[in-house]
């Protein structure tokens, strides 16, 4: 019986540090992805302003 417990106990802490890991492999990945977004954003609207300032 000991080994059961011993075992999930483990495997339960496995569990954690993994998900741990991929939570922050994933937040990291997911700032960097938004913060492209953002400055495509930003370059896409100051192309915007130019193209407005060159038709006037």
């Amino acid at each position: 019986m000991k080994f059961w417990i011993d075992f999930w106990t483990m495997f339960f802490f496995a569990s954690l540090a993994a998900f741990a890991g991929l939570a922050v492999v994933v937040s990291i990945g997911g700032f960097f992805n938004i913060r492209s977004l953002f400055k495509s954003l930003t370059e896409r609207a100051g192309q915007d302003d130019n193209r407005r300032a060159e038709d006037a």
